[in-house]
């Protein structure tokens, strides 16, 4: 009795100290994007044609660039651009029923398959044009037309990429989404898109989850609905895209070491989307109380602007200067085509 009176008292400081390990990490910096995210959303509120979701990644680059971001809050910021942009994607899925996934169509999935595979393969081969080395053409290629950063630091330890190699192309891509949640809503407008069409064609077109969301729900609220169902679609191309990967690296290196070359899909498949879809599949099966839902979308909305201000923060242009032109032009380039053959397709089909 005594020697287990002993081993608890030991044990429960471990946890204490775990605890308090996370909280003087992380919270400093996620109330620091709080109160960005307050003050964003009400700028957006004042500039509705701007919008909360752009204000905040422009006072995270202000903040950035003219008082520096100190080393406290360096953590909770990472936390909040990983960890709780998943949680306002499950967030969201209380919004949603399956109904609605459904109303996405079929046309809108083919699109997601056009766009993904030529974006792929139309940026590779743009990044061997520009003579870029190593596995740079297909980092980005693979962040263009799949997730951005997501697909690169997915496949990058599948294809043996170095950490270089995945920076590098990171920074390509970053430069892009923010441009994209700038122009893509400005587009929309000049065009007069309707809602559920400059949602498809923002889901399939734009890099990263985060920055799909931040243009969707600038333009409007059944626009940025519409932008998370195709984004996640989008998504889960990378669990075949990354299956084929390693097979294709396991039949091109042989002299590998067997478990190397093996494929966990535990690290590779978004489990998080799992979640969202059960989360619809609850609202669709049994439909919750609208003031739920209200105070879910709420919520999710609100840690978007803080995952955006997290965005602004991380935005650093002596990083995207580094990375040379090269790649920044097959960065322009394939995100113009690929914005081009999505919005021609969503014309066409919808």
């Amino acid at each position: 009795m005594k020697s287990l009176l002993e081993s608890s008292k030991k044990e429960a400081p471990r946890f204490s100290l775990q605890t308090n390990s996370f909280f003087s990490k992380n919270i400093p910096g996620i109330v620091f994007v709080m109160v960005i995210g307050f003050i964003a959303n009400s700028l957006g509120e004042d500039f509705p044609l701007i919008g909360g979701a752009v204000m905040a990644i422009i006072l995270g680059i202000l903040i950035r660039q003219f008082l520096g971001v100190p080393q406290i809050f360096l953590d909770g910021i990472s936390y909040t651009l990983k960890k709780l942009l998943k949680l306002a994607i499950i967030l969201l899925g209380f919004s949603f029923s399956f109904t609605q996934i459904f109303k996405v169509g079929l046309n809108a999935i083919t699109i997601i398959l056009v766009a993904v595979i030529a974006g792929i393969f139309l940026t590779y081969f743009i990044g061997r044009l520009f003579k870029l080395e190593g596995n740079i053409p297909l980092l980005i290629s693979l962040g263009t037309g799949i997730c951005g950063a997501t697909a690169i630091a997915t496949s990058g330890p599948i294809i043996k990429a170095t950490d270089e190699d995945i920076v590098y192309a990171v920074n390509t891509i970053f430069a892009f989404n923010v441009l994209a949640v700038l122009i893509y809503p400005f587009i929309g407008h000049v065009l007069s898109m309707p809602d559920h069409q400059f949602g498809v064609w923002a889901g399939t077109a734009i890099h990263d989850t985060s920055s799909v969301v931040a243009a969707g729900y600038s333009y409007s609220g059944p626009a940025g609905d519409t932008s998370v169902v195709v984004k996640l679609i989008r998504t889960l191309m990378l669990v075949p895209v990354s299956i084929i990967l390693s097979i294709y690296i396991s039949m091109k290196n042989s002299k590998v070491d067997s478990n190397k070359s093996k494929l966990k899909i535990s690290k590779v498949f978004p489990f998080f989307i799992l979640i969202f879809a059960g989360a619809a599949a609850l609202n669709t099966i049994f439909p919750l109380p609208t003031t739920f839902v209200h105070i879910s979308s709420d919520v999710a909305k609100f840690i978007i602007l803080m995952v955006m201000a997290s965005v602004g923060l991380g935005t650093d242009f002596k990083k995207i200067k580094a990375v040379g032109i090269r790649p920044l032009l097959v960065g322009l380039i394939s995100s113009c085509i690929m914005g081009t053959v999505s919005l021609f397709l969503v014309k066409l089909l919808f």
